[in-house]
């Protein structure tokens, strides 16, 4: 069983957050696999204390969308109690601290993985969310920003100013996603924590995710771009894991029909037109090494309509 603070959960693989990704749609899709906890996409602190209409379109759930965590992105304690207070309006089960977001656009304003240089500050955000919510606040972090890879002193920071658990993602900031995760310093971590820790990064098959959790004795795995096109991963994951079993790839049929199902999420959550736009990408991702698939991915930027989509799925043949 996996803890944060008071939130318990029975499966040990997570959902992470990926931002442009991770709607409604996506997360109610790939629960039908068997995990618990998702994430929303990641959210602005800043945006959202000034109700930006984008950021509350993000935090758009349902009952059965549950449990569910919102990552904050921020740098100053004053966004973040504004941020809190909005979310009163919310249910959600947990809270986490992205400071592990690599890009420029992020880092160069002071926040994502920015904060690994800072742990002062890191600490103090954190410190500011745990004392005013009654939500257990985990934190994402990476190794370090470079080289020095200073994850085992980061993470000491952060538990003791009361963090519930550590999501670490195997790599420095300046490694964004190349370079091979780096399990030895993620196991280093674990040893060295009490409190839950989960691993990130290159989680892309059950194979890996195994090898994850067999090198680095961490208490759970979160997937990010291993499910795109692929949700049966979660349950290839929990039968390796508990059966020491592989199980087979689904048949075409039921790859289609998740196909549509999820396209069917995704036009009445946005719209006809918006969900059929939206779903263009999960489409490439679902179809990935099906044949003459480079000549449905041209049509697909004219698609605009459900019935137009449905054509798409139906044409689509795996080798």
């Amino acid at each position: 069983m996996l803890k944060l603070a008071s939130l318990s959960l029975s499966s040990p693989v997570v959902l992470s957050p990926m931002a442009g990704i991770s709607s409604y749609p996506y997360r109610k899709i790939n629960r039908k696999m068997g995990f618990e906890l998702a994430y929303s996409e990641m959210i602005s602190a800043r945006a959202l204390s000034y109700l930006n209409k984008r950021t509350m379109e993000l935090l758009k759930s349902s009952d059965d969308d549950r449990p569910l965590g919102i990552q904050l992105l921020g740098k100053d304690n004053r966004y973040i109690l504004k941020a809190l207070e909005k979310l009163k309006e919310y249910k959600f089960d947990t809270l986490d601290l992205n400071a592990a977001c690599p890009q420029k656009k992020i880092t160069n304003n002071g926040k994502g993985a920015r904060l690994l240089k800072d742990p002062k500050k890191l600490n103090s955000l954190l410190r500011c969310m745990i004392k005013n919510t009654s939500k257990p606040v985990t934190l994402k972090m990476r190794l370090g920003w470079d080289s020095s890879k200073d994850a085992v002193r980061i993470a000491l920071g952060a538990q003791d100013a009361g963090a519930s658990a550590i999501y670490i993602h195997g790599r420095t900031r300046m490694q964004g996603y190349n370079r091979a995760v780096d399990y030895r310093s993620i196991a280093k971590v674990k040893k060295t924590l009490k409190i839950p820790v989960i691993a990130c990064g290159d989680i892309l098959s059950a194979r890996l995710a195994k090898k994850m959790f067999d090198e680095t004795g961490v208490d759970a795995v979160a997937v990010a771009r291993g499910a795109l096109g692929n949700p049966w991963i979660f349950k290839e994951i929990h039968e390796l894991i508990e059966n020491n079993r592989f199980i087979s790839r689904p048949g075409i049929n039921e790859v289609k029909s998740l196909m549509k199902e999820h396209l069917g999420l995704c036009v009445k959550f946005y719209g006809e037109k918006a969900g059929v736009v939206k779903f263009r990408k999960f489409y490439i991702w679902y179809t990935r090494g099906f044949i003459n698939v480079r000549a449905l991915r041209t049509k697909i930027a004219q698609v605009t309509k459900i019935s137009q989509m449905h054509s798409l799925i139906k044409a689509s043949v795996p080798i």
